[in-house]
């Protein structure tokens, strides 16, 4: 690739941001219009859930593979395909005249997002040298975060004041933008002279591994980790994981470089992407139904809550990421996850009670900062610890696996959360000794958490008992799954510590090189 312009860095940035904040976007703002669309498109409760699964179940195993095609095709070209079927996918959704046409339509919107997310980071990586790239990659993670902030926000604007299906067609004109940026704009990028084919039995097994994988999590949400289904999915997908990798052993060009993982940097920066997705997925599954089923906060006021979270990762991760350059990503790969881990704490001691400043704000805040410190520094660690060669599939590899944690934590802290609940809520019926009848037919409920409803022959006296037990039960498994995530992230930054070495040359340091 010959010199590129500064301008040229800056439309590149720009429509890395505009084409991977529609995927990000499209993956939360679904669920403010749930009732509307069930209500639109006379749908069941199972097809709403697929309309949410579907997108995730889809996107995670494939985006290994579209990080690879980047590398293999040519990352703006493989970008603009991305683009180009999500555009196509989401007008579909659009103008679905049922559930069955919106879920397939919403296949397409994470066929095209698992070209676009890790095309993105490819594309900054290409066009920035290493002491740029650190800002760059914050200024995408601050505008990526801020619109996943806004997403909800804007959809139920959408949904109250016109219709549902413009929180599809508001991406069209981001698509079309992104693309005429992209074609008109952006320098084009290297294609290796590779003679090998692709590596289509690769890709193959790791749609087929990570899909059975994410079929199992997704299902064990609804029916029970031990269900047979879900314990048989899970099974095969990890034996077809591990042939998988049997398989890039031996490939001539594999579309998950096993040498990525010789670099101790890369195989820790994807450890500490494990101990915060993990725990970010598993600590914000839960908080919801404490201020929901506990704290009686509205839906409105739980989106207003969590606000401050989104909003500083958005506000400080270009700031972040340009602190790379000067402390190198080791320190804050320590301090960014430590202070999580304080917010999860926090959270752990004092979300107990319905008021929102002291309680629930401080903990939020001080998470919201931990994270926006880790953010920025940790995709560019991913992302320039292997060639440039491989950055495709390095952020296809890192992408895969922060989904399939955030999977993994709603499957395991989920069910861990029941578990916990239903013990301590059988301890306090039988300490004020619940008739057994009664116990049974609360305890029947366990999975609904918080909701679990008292049954109506109960006396009036008895009843609040019941309800003050549940609320504390559930209280009592949400501060277990805080210290938990809590424990997790610790693990994360001591990892960091031991495994991170990754710090710009001072020798390529360029005055203003990304220019407000």
């Amino acid at each position: 690739m010959g010199n590129i312009t500064k301008s040229q860095k800056k439309w590149t940035l720009g429509a890395a941001i505009i084409g991977s904040g529609m995927a990000f976007i499209n993956g939360s703002v679904v669920n403010v219009a749930l009732p509307a669309i069930q209500t639109a498109l006379d749908g069941s409760v199972s097809d709403m859930q697929w309309v949410i699964s579907i997108y995730t179940f889809i996107l995670s195993p494939l985006i290994l593979v579209g990080g690879s095609a980047g590398d293999y095709f040519g990352r703006k070209r493989v970008f603009g395909w991305g683009i180009f079927l999500f555009l196509l996918a989401t007008v579909w959704c659009g103008l679905s005249p049922n559930v069955i046409q919106l879920i397939i339509a919403r296949c397409g919107q994470a066929l095209g997002g698992a070209l676009m997310i890790p095309g993105s980071l490819a594309l900054i990586t290409e066009v920035y040298n290493q002491n740029e790239r650190g800002k760059a990659i914050g200024t995408w993670s601050a505008a990526t975060a801020l619109a996943t902030a806004v997403g909800p926000l804007l959809g139920g604007v959408l949904v109250d004041q016109l219709s549902w299906r413009f929180i599809f067609l508001i991406s069209v004109p981001l698509a079309i933008t992104a693309l005429v940026i992209l074609y008109s704009r952006v320098p084009v990028t290297n294609i290796p002279n590779r003679s090998e084919n692709p590596d289509w039995k690769g890709a193959l097994l790791a749609t087929m591994a990570l899909g059975l994988i994410c079929y199992s999590l997704i299902e064990a949400s609804n029916l029970g980790l031990k269900n047979h289904f879900v314990i048989i999915a899970f099974i095969v997908g990890v034996v077809l994981i591990a042939f998988f990798i049997w398989i890039e052993k031996r490939a001539e060009n594999p579309i998950m470089p096993l040498k990525l993982f010789r670099s101790t940097t890369f195989s820790g920066a994807n450890a500490v992407t494990i101990s915060l997705y993990f725990s970010l997925a598993g600590g914000f599954f839960l908080l919801p139904f404490n201020l929901i089923q506990v704290q009686s906060y509205s839906a409105t006021a739980v989106g207003a809550a969590l606000l401050p979270f989104p909003l500083l990762v958005g506000v400080l991760s270009r700031w972040s990421g340009g602190l790379i350059t000067q402390w190198g990503a080791r320190p804050l790969l320590v301090l960014g996850p430590l202070l999580a881990a304080i917010g999860f704490v926090l959270l752990g001691i004092f979300g107990t009670t319905r008021f929102y400043w002291t309680s629930f704000f401080p903990g939020i805040c001080i998470m919201g900062l931990g994270i926006a410190i880790s953010f920025a520094p940790l995709n560019t660690t991913v992302m320039s610890s292997v060639e440039k060669l491989d950055v495709g599939k390095a952020s296809g590899v890192n992408n895969a696996i922060a989904r399939l944690s955030g999977m993994l934590a709603v499957a395991l802290l989920g069910a861990l959360a029941i578990g916990l609940f239903g013990n301590q809520l059988s301890v306090l019926m039988n300490d004020r000794e619940i008739p057994k009848k009664v116990q049974q037919q609360v305890l029947d409920q366990q999975a609904d958490l918080a909701k679990a409803e008292v049954p109506g022959s109960v006396a009036p006296e008895m009843r609040q008992i019941l309800q003050r037990q549940i609320h504390q039960a559930f209280l009592y498994s949400f501060r277990v799954v805080m210290y938990i995530s809590a424990g997790l992230v610790i693990l994360g930054a001591i990892c960091a510590a031991l495994t991170i070495d990754y710090k710009p040359e001072s020798s390529n340091v360029e005055a203003d090189p990304i220019p407000d």
